[in-house]
């Protein structure tokens, strides 16, 4: 299947050929947060007929997937890729006809038309901290890669500056050690992030997550990108710069506020 071929842009192929790989994660059956359903609501509500959508992970990313499963079954026709194993499966028992990247020709380096997911912070700079889900890489990927990004988050992750969170980092197997030993030489504690049995947190490409402490708050996100990018053995970091359009915030009343977000 081909998706919105243009000229003059890159390729990208290869990416998610393994989505049907389980990463380790262990499943749990939370109660339902109103806050999360409306969320889902609402961004739900923002897809229209023809689109190409990615689907980003998490609690409540998984709520819009359930509610954006109801608008299809309503006639609503999309594509749709997602941005890990967890929502590929998720959109699947729901019905959601959901693609592998790798399955599909992509020659349009903007090739989703709208890509939602959460963030465990978003600055007033519309600068993101993201990993808490465990699909970093994928979901920076994916988000890149999208004419327009809708964010999802309830009023205590609107913060002025980035930092109260851990700032996950997604590293190789085997670079992890090296990578934890180089954060700490710069002044950073950091943990493997595990599963519940104890056993070590695995992506979806394989890699492991370092969970850093931030020794301060973030005034220039991207270049506390770039010092942890560059160490040997990081894949991706959890610092999404610039890539929000639209962010909608809801308070424990309910109360909805959707910013666009104005690019320089």
């Amino acid at each position: 299947m081909a998706l919105l071929s243009r000229p003059g842009q890159r390729r990208f192929e290869g990416f998610f050929s393994e989505m049907t790989k389980t990463s380790g994660v262990d499943e749990k059956v939370e109660p339902i947060d109103p806050v999360k359903v409306k969320l889902g609501q609402i961004a739900a509500n923002e897809i229209k007929d023809n689109q190409i959508v990615g689907l980003g992970t998490g609690a409540t990313a998984a709520e819009f997937i359930k509610c954006l499963a109801k608008r299809c079954k309503e006639g609503l026709c999309i594509t749709v890729v997602a941005s890990s194993n967890e929502s590929f499966m998720l959109a699947q028992e729901l019905g959601i006809s959901v693609y592998k990247l790798g399955a599909i020709d992509i020659e349009n380096e903007f090739f989703l038309d709208v890509y939602v997911d959460e963030a465990d912070e978003v600055d007033e700079n519309f600068n993101m901290i993201k990993g808490r889900g465990g699909s970093l890489h994928r979901a920076k990927v994916l988000a890149s890669s999208s004419k327009k990004v809708i964010i999802m988050i309830n009023s205590s992750k609107k913060v002025k500056l980035l930092g109260r969170v851990d700032l996950p980092i997604e590293v190789t197997k085997f670079g992890s050690d090296l990578a934890k030993k180089r954060l700490a030489d710069l002044g950073y504690s950091s943990e493997k992030r595990k599963n519940k049995d104890d056993s070590p947190y695995v992506t979806d490409n394989d890699n492991y997550i370092l969970d850093v402490k931030l020794t301060k708050l973030l005034e220039n996100p991207e270049k506390a990108h770039g010092v942890f990018k560059n160490i040997t053995g990081v894949v991706e970091t959890g610092v999404f710069i610039d890539l929000v359009d639209k962010l909608i915030v809801i308070d424990t009343d309910e109360n909805c506020e959707i910013i666009n977000a104005k690019k320089l």
